[in-house]
């Protein structure tokens, strides 16, 4: 012998919900709440990654700018060993010198200036690997060379 059982679908709101609450209530909640964590997780998928670069300067580089604030890009550098001539970059003279700077290289970077006498330096400052300034005060401005990992300064071509 068979039996027929006649089914209803079970919806929201027949389903009966913890005592004192509304039929379909706190489901309706548990939905939006799921639904609020979807779009969380939807926002943290679209954020900037935590390792977005100070001033658009990759990692492993250093980057000079002739702008406060990481503007005008001048000069970038993946080198760790090497000079290179301001002049080269536009940043030895007015209006353009180094206004801000990210050393995101393993180096530190040595910044000399040029003296009356050939081939002869005066150290200017340094920029530490992993600093940065988003506003140098100027402090650069009578830098010709920069040159990273130590290098003794020089004439590059670079």
């Amino acid at each position: 012998m068979t039996m027929k059982l006649h089914r209803e679908a079970a919806t929201v709101t027949s389903i009966p919900g913890p005592a004192g609450t509304a039929a379909g209530s706190w489901k309706r909640g548990a939905m939006v709440l799921a639904s609020m964590a979807l779009m969380a997780g939807g926002a943290l998928a679209t954020a900037s990654p935590a390792s977005a670069a100070t001033g658009g300067c990759a990692d492993g580089n250093l980057c000079l700018y002739a702008g406060t604030q990481f503007n005008v890009p001048k000069l970038t550098t993946g080198k760790t060993y090497e000079c290179f001539q301001l002049a080269h970059y536009r940043l030895d003279g007015n209006p353009y010198y180094i206004y801000s700077y990210v050393n995101n290289s393993p180096v530190k970077a040595d910044l000399y200036s040029g003296t009356s006498t050939l081939d002869v330096f005066e150290y200017t400052g340094t920029i530490g690997s992993g600093k940065f300034s988003s506003n140098t005060q100027q402090n650069f401005n009578g830098a010709d060379l920069i040159c990273t990992g130590g290098r003794a300064p020089y004439w590059s071509q670079a």
